[in-house]
């Protein structure tokens, strides 16, 4: 049987989670939960499945001394350095080029790296039933069943197997509906949120490439007798800055038949801003999250984030109070998801 290898991206910008995220310390990177950070949460999870030396870590040169700091059982050879970002399908491309040349027959798990998984054994438990649904399919997408009616993420339509245990073929792909169309897809029972976790045969995925990305794939094949050589980062970001920007669901997974869904078996959120904290941190009796020391007087449905010293809260409700960093951000719940107007406001990368 085909080795399992995870590829798990890490790259990204820290503009959701100002001031305590930055260009280097994004999500992924830091502690949001509890003491480990998403990076490390998700590599720990995907052991013993699928060990340390099998799993690849794709990000930015700028992102690459943290990771390795905070990730010392990963070889040093499996951190794959993107030149540039140009979204999860140049990423998953040029990871796919990597697993090529150590395991031409090698199966790829891709994963990001910064959701938030409640049940590591039931997260091994659904990539065992996806490792099994994959014989027969193109690729298998790991789907959530929705709990809300949810418009910043994007669904897919499934059909529901003869045999209740197995794989839902895949109907469609539907990206971020209004809310009307969102409460439709939750009351229909076969629409699942898409948790961005793939897996297929590495040899499929280059064909995918080439039958519906044909200008990425020919860059591929630029990229292919670069891979391993001591000084080829030119040339690399050369061929890399052509990639178009887009995601793999849009450039391939849309356009591509015998897809299987495969539904999760735990609790999932992908941890958007800092709004979503409440959804996987407890809250005290009158609605309010915190992380580190927090004092609420007539508070309520706070969310509170300190890494050093008190935060007080006192008469307010429903704001993200955030100390991190040597900086102070204050907003109402309902806007932290625009946190990147206010970084642009601030003339610079959040630092």
């Amino acid at each position: 049987m085909s080795t399992v290898y995870a590829v798990v991206m890490a790259g990204g910008r820290g503009e959701r989670f100002w001031p305590l995220s930055t260009e280097t310390y994004t999500k992924p990177f830091v502690p949001l939960l509890g003491t480990e950070t998403l990076l490390e949460a998700t590599v720990k999870r995907l052991s013993p499945l699928i060990p340390p030396e099998r799993v690849l870590i794709s990000l930015g040169q700028s992102h690459l001394e943290v990771a390795r700091r905070q990730l010392p059982g990963i070889p040093a050879e499996n951190f794959i350095v993107e030149p540039l970002g140009r979204d999860t399908s140049a990423c998953l491309g040029f990871a796919a080029l990597y697993l090529e040349r150590r395991d031409p027959d090698s199966i790829m798990l891709a994963t990001p790296s910064d959701h938030y998984i409640d049940d590591p054994e039931g997260f091994r438990r659904t990539l065992r039933k996806g490792i099994s649904s994959l014989e027969g399919a193109t690729a298998v997408v790991f789907g959530v069943k929705p709990v809300r009616p949810e418009t910043g993420y994007g669904y897919v339509q499934a059909e529901k197997p003869a045999i209740p245990a197995g794989a839902w073929p895949v109907i469609r792909f539907v990206e971020k509906p209004d809310a009307a169309t969102a409460a439709r897809y939750v009351q229909s029972g076969d629409f699942f949120w898409n948790s961005g976790m793939f897996l297929w045969k590495n040899s499929t995925l280059l064909q995918l490439f080439e039958e519906h990305m044909p200008d990425t794939y020919s860059g591929l094949c630029e990229l292919r007798p670069l891979i391993g050589r001591d000084e080829p980062s030119s040339e690399i970001a050369r061929i890399f800055s052509s990639f178009r920007r887009i995601s793999v669901d849009y450039g391939i997974l849309e356009r591509t038949s015998s897809l299987r869904l495969v539904p999760v078996e735990f609790t999932w959120d992908d941890i958007g801003n800092w709004s979503a904290l409440a959804r996987a941190l407890p809250e005290d009796r009158v609605g309010n999250v915190s992380r580190g020391p927090h004092l609420a007087v007539d508070s309520n449905e706070c969310i509170v984030y300190s890494d050093a010293g008190v935060v007080a809260t006192f008469g307010v409700s429903g704001l993200v109070v955030v100390q991190a960093n040597g900086k102070v951000l204050v907003c109402p719940k309902g806007q932290a998801g625009e946190l990147k107007r206010l970084v642009t406001a601030l003339g610079r990368e959040p630092q």
